[in-house]
């Protein structure tokens, strides 16, 4: 629909400026109207397009149209087409590909998921159980005579920080992608 209003305004602007043309502007309103009440299906797409950049091209002296260079095996060099390509592209995936996709993504996230709770379990499993004593040589901060803060205690809050950090980073991700 917005297509159809910019291609309403602009026709407008080119019968205002250039009466001449008036039977173009009217042939394009046309096509574009053919478009929109139809669904051609993207290898259509994909050839309107290449003839309508190649009649331009060719209707065109050679410095009207700089961007439009051609390259090796027909690609254009612009922008537009890029882009036109890679949505035609993106919607050409079929259902089974884009659900097994969005499977292997829920699979991964689940994965982590767990991984980063074990690690916030076992970063507080190594504080809270007893560790070896050549672990408790190493004491960083002495609470008292006989306990204190060890170099285990700061690798097990390493270790649970780590896990948070990807429950974070999960939980994050999930809220970008709805």
């Amino acid at each position: 629909m917005e297509n159809r209003d910019i291609n309403k305004e602009f026709s407008k602007s080119a019968k205002d400026s250039k009466s001449e043309f008036t039977e173009i502007h009217k042939k394009m309103d046309e096509f574009v109207l053919l478009l929109a009440e139809t669904e051609p299906d993207n290898t259509l797409l994909q050839e309107l397009q290449a003839k309508f950049n190649s009649a331009i091209r060719s209707a065109s002296d050679t410095t009207a149209l700089g961007p439009y260079k051609k390259v090796k095996n027909n690609i254009l060099n612009e922008d537009g087409d890029s882009e036109l390509g890679q949505l035609l592209m993106m919607n050409d995936l079929d259902k089974s590909a884009h659900k097994r996709l969005a499977t292997w993504q829920i699979v991964g996230m689940v994965i982590r998921l767990i991984i980063a709770l074990l690690l916030i379990l076992l970063g507080f499993g190594m504080i809270i159980m007893p560790a070896p004593p050549y672990f408790e040589m190493f004491t960083l901060f002495y609470l008292n005579p006989n306990d204190g803060v060890t170099i285990m205690d700061v690798i097990s809050l390493i270790v649970a920080f780590i896990g948070v950090y990807l429950v974070i980073s999960i939980i994050n991700r999930i809220r970008i992608r709805k």
